[in-house]
Parts: structure tokens; sequence; C-alpha cells
């Protein structure tokens, strides 16, 4: 974008910023770098981090290029997540919050690997949209997109097994769903094992379907794939279900709640922890931070892991297996290549 067509932008987006910044700020507001950086191999001396993080209002200054960001990324429509337009959410007083909690947990947690603070906001826009009460499909919840068994592995309290007396939360005929379909889960998992041609490569065993039938020579083992087809229809259908009645659940105890509430946050506290910023952010550092040391510092490989399982990053080929890699699922290579275009326009817009 040339100088003069971004000056026209800026000029059209000043009323729309005004509300955030003021009069001054906007003022003020040097030119856009067309640099930003981003070491893919992150350092692991904490020095160079910790000595911009600790500068008296770098929070600040991250909260503005952020919310810069999305202004002019979103001047229309709706927000991904949110499905509202930005008019109709009160991003200006969650981002800086939000910024304080990151800053924060990298401080806190350097000593097990420095986090840039900008990857982390621009991680936490890609599972969330810094979205509070965000429920994935697949029942990942809060602003850092938290699975359960992972979170509690942090030590947050998640609504699956809030502990709470009966009474405390709405829908309670609706708690077992959470066990039910995790046993749904578990079931679909052990039929993948048992037909891992059936399930993980479908184009090779129809190739060797039709070769057979065509040789006048049909697999007898056909019908068995039939019948672990149909079986895994009936799982996949019944834990869908159990899914949805689980989001449900959560949906009636998150409605009309607000983590700016002291009486709504007494009760999250006890229900579900992963939706408030204290507990969620200050484990999304120290999850990344325990991953970029697993890897070596690859920041790309430790991000993977962070939407993939660790695991699936692990690389066994000699220098590599320091350093980890990116695995090959489409979700996995999108979320990551959207986090370098989100870190890439923060940090541009760093004063």
């Amino acid at each position: 974008m040339n100088n003069q067509r971004r000056s026209l932008l800026k000029a059209a987006l000043a009323p729309l910023l005004l509300p955030f910044f003021g009069h001054e700020a906007l003022a003020a507001q040097p030119p856009l770098s067309e640099i930003s950086e981003i070491r893919i191999i992150q350092a692991k001396d904490p020095a160079r981090i910790l000595d911009r993080v600790s500068t008296s209002g770098f929070a600040h200054s991250m909260a503005q290029s952020v919310l810069a960001y999305i202004i002019e990324s979103y001047p229309k429509g709706n927000l991904p997540v949110w499905k509202k337009p930005l008019s109709e959410i009160d991003l200006h007083s969650r981002i800086p919050v939000i910024c304080t909690h990151v800053v924060q947990g990298v401080l806190r947690h350097a000593s097990i690997y420095p986090v840039d603070p900008c990857w982390i906001m621009g991680q936490m826009m890609a599972e969330s949209f810094f979205y509070e009460f965000a429920v994935s499909s697949a029942l990942a919840v809060g602003p850092c997109q938290f699975m359960a068994a992972t979170a509690r592995g942090y030590n947050l309290v998640c609504a699956d097994r809030h502990g709470q007396p009966a009474g405390f939360a709405l829908r309670e005929d609706l708690e077992p769903e959470f066990k039910q379909a995790a046993t749904y889960r578990d079931q679909m998992r052990a039929l993948r094992r048992e037909q891992p041609d059936l399930f993980g490569n479908p184009a090779k065993l129809l190739r060797t379907l039709v070769n057979a039938q065509a040789a006048g020579k049909p697999l007898s083992a056909a019908g068995t794939y039939a019948l672990a087809l149909d079986r895994m229809d009936l799982l996949q259908a019944s834990y869908t279900a159990s899914r949805d009645n689980c989001r449900l659940f959560l949906s009636e105890n998150f409605q009309n709640r607000s983590i700016f509430s002291p009486q709504d946050v007494a009760f999250l506290e006890k229900f579900d922890q992963r939706v408030l910023y204290s507990h969620s952010i200050n484990a999304m550092v120290k999850m990344m931070a325990e991953n970029l040391r697993a890897r070596g510092g690859n920041i790309l490989a430790a991000t993977a892991g962070y939407n993939a399982g660790l695991g699936n990053t692990d690389s066994k080929y000699g220098v590599y297996s320091t350093y980890g890699r990116i695995p090959n699922f489409g979700e996995t290579v999108d979320y990551v290549s959207k986090i370098l275009v989100n870190h890439h326009e923060i940090t541009r817009r760093i004063v």
C-alpha cells in the first residue's frame, strides 16, 4: 500500500479510532513499518524479550497495536467467532486487560523459555478472536481454547467436572453428556486403530478393492469394512448428539454473564476457569514456553503443538529432532499461517 492510500485509509478510520485512542494518540501515530521481525528459532536467553516487555507502557502499546489492526482489518461485517460487528463488541476494554495478563505471563514463565507476547496475541486472535465464551466444535473453551483435559493439566477448573453441589449450574441434566461424548470419542479412536487402512488411507484401500474385483477375486474382508463404516457412522452420530448437548450446557451457563461482573466471576471461578483471563492466559503462555523448550525454540513447531498436540510435531531425523516439525494437517498449517500474519501486523504497528 503506498503512502497516499495509507493516508486516505487513516483519515477514514480516524472517527472509528477516536473512542479507543483519543485525539492525541491518533495524531502521534507513526507510519506503519513495512518490516516486522520474527525469529523462527527463538533465543533461549530471556534478556532480549524481557528487556522489551519490561519497558514501561509496553502492554499499552501492544494493546493499541492490536486494536488498530482489528479496526483496519474489519471495518465492515461481523468479526470472526463473535458473529457481531465491531461496533457491538467492547474490545477497547478487553484488549488492554488481555495484554496486561500476557505480559505478566511472559515475565512469570521466562525461566521455562522466553515467549514473544505479540505472538501470543496473534495466537489468541487465531484461536478465539479474544472471545472469552468461545466454544469450539471440539469443546475447546475460552479465549485460549483449552480442551478440558489439557486445562486440568494446568490446574484449571472445567465445566465437565466442576465439582459443585447440585443446583449450582443450570441444566444439570446435560452434565452426563460430557462423559458420554468422551466414551463415543474413545470408541471411534479404537475403531480407527482396528481399521487403519479403512480410516487412515481409504484411497489405497479402495484401489485394492477395485483391483481385486476387476481380477474376479473380491476381498473377503469387504464385508468387514462395510460393517466398520456403518459402526463409525453410528458412533459419529451419537458423539455429535452428545457433543451438541455439552455445548448447550456450556451456553446455558455462560449466557448473559460478564467477565467484568464480580458476581459472574465468582460463579465462573467455580464453574469453568478457562473463560477467565487470569487463568487461561497464564496457562497458554506457560504451555507455549514448555513447547518452545521442547522444540529447541522453534516457534512454528511449538505453535503447531499447541493446536495439534506436541507429540505430532516430533521429528526423528538427526538435527531436526531438536526442533520438531509442522505436521501435515490442513487445520494446523492454516492456524500457524494466520498467526504469522497476525504477529506481523501487530508488531509493525507498535510505537
